[in-house]
């Protein structure tokens, strides 16, 4: 888990951008700064600050003007094609103290007003490092990522939770695998929570398995 900064190097843009830019990188196999900057998939000075909130991530490498996406990336788009925007959940939660603990608060109170959310949020940070706060920049991209990976929604000046992640992301989609075609091609690091529905052929997963599954998953690598 990465150290406790003044200020996260969060940068104030929406999910949806990440997806693209992981989903260009990893159909190029590799790009430049400057390719993914004339992209509009980053913005910033040097790296840019998608870019180097990635790295941060452990999703891309970056040598010299090259960046390249690195194995966690491959499995995560890989979860994405399953769950969607979920799948960016677990991986958050497991690298950044800052989402954590915002999810944390969010699974206690169930509806919170953003305001107290924010003030709540840097009070057990301070107890964690005298130093480490969340500014009002980084604390708006904390929570557009919460809504948008399906964790909780606003209703006016309240956040609401509205369950797991992944888990809903499963349910919805009927947390089954493919058809005949497909049950052979369940991810390896799926198959323990895998259920085979004959003579279907298809495989029925069990959500909350495969939500603690997709976070071994990015905390291994």
């Amino acid at each position: 888990m990465f150290p406790l900064q003044r200020s996260i190097p969060f940068p104030p843009i929406r999910l949806e951008r990440i997806e693209r830019y992981l989903q260009f990188l990893v159909q190029r196999g590799s790009a430049t700064i400057d390719e993914l900057k004339h992209e509009q998939l980053d913005f910033g000075k040097g790296k840019g600050d998608i870019t180097r909130f990635l790295e941060r991530l452990g999703l891309v490498a970056v040598s010299g003007k090259t960046v390249t996406p690195t194995k966690t990336a491959y499995d995560l788009l890989t979860a994405h094609k399953l769950v969607g925007p979920a799948a960016f959940h677990p991986i958050l939660r497991a690298a950044l103290t800052q989402y954590r603990i915002l999810v944390e608060l969010i699974e206690e109170r169930r509806s919170i007003k953003l305001e107290e959310l924010h003030e709540t949020l840097n009070k057990r940070l301070s107890e964690i490092s005298p130093s480490g706060w969340v500014n009002n920049v980084a604390f708006k991209s904390l929570v557009a990522i919460a809504v948008d990976v399906g964790l909780a929604k606003k209703d006016g000046g309240f956040l609401i939770y509205v369950g797991d992640p992944i888990a809903r992301a499963l349910d919805e989609r009927g947390a089954v695998i493919g058809g005949i075609a497909y049950v052979d091609d369940v991810p390896e690091w799926l198959k323990e929570c895998t259920r085979p529905q004959k003579p279907l052929g298809i495989a029925q997963l069990d959500p909350e398995c495969a939500s603690r599954a997709l976070e071994r998953l990015v905390q291994i690598n």
